[in-house]
């Protein structure tokens, strides 16, 4: 799932990841609610959440997934707003950790500032996804914090990264060789 109003980088990016049984899940093409805070979900489990909206269909493809992974633009130094709306509606699987237990979610950030300058921040995201993984009981493994170059001049992760399919190749195995590994202990 992709966290970004705009088709462009983080959208290439997991297109490219992408294998031909994977969903691509653009956050930006539904309609998902804010959390209302109601705990419905703690008691109603087969509803997941009494907002009936598109993020029901979320709830299911996550159940299914072997992996999910999620790829948001940096955003005044966090996920994007979109994402952070989505992950506020996780609260079903905190209340039934059970849910997502033993699953990992791979993320990926795309900054505009180099990679070096967005380290700081692509770290404290990956502590919120560990903290949210540790309650839920799913492993985080934070793949790569992209830099997209300026929005203005560059817009392109592509052009910004001279070898970029060859990183995009390095995590498609990182990611085949960890679910692999997973798949081997169930």
């Amino acid at each position: 799932m992709f966290g970004s109003n705009r088709k462009q980088n983080c959208y290439k990016i997991l297109k490219d990841l992408k294998q031909e049984e994977d969903v691509l899940f653009c956050l930006a093409d539904k309609e998902i609610n804010y959390c209302l805070g109601c705990s419905s979900c703690m008691n109603h489990l087969e509803t997941f959440c009494v907002i009936e909206d598109d993020m029901q269909e979320l709830y299911q493809y996550m159940l299914k997934a072997e992996k999910i992974i999620i790829a948001s633009p940096i955003y005044m130094n966090h996920i994007s707003g979109i994402l952070k709306n989505v992950i506020d509606r996780w609260n079903p699987y905190g209340s039934h950790e059970e849910l997502l237990k033993g699953k990992t979610v791979y993320v990926i950030t795309v900054g505009q500032m180099s990679e070096a300058e967005n380290e700081e921040v692509a770290n404290d995201i990956q502590k919120y996804f560990e903290g949210i993984g540790e309650f839920m009981e799913f492993e985080t493994v934070f793949l790569k914090n992209f830099s997209s170059g300026d929005v203005q001049d560059v817009d392109d992760v592509e052009k910004e990264m001279p070898n970029y399919q060859e990183m995009i190749k390095e995590l498609k195995e990182k990611i085949d060789e960890k679910n692999r590994k997973r798949l081997e202990t169930f």
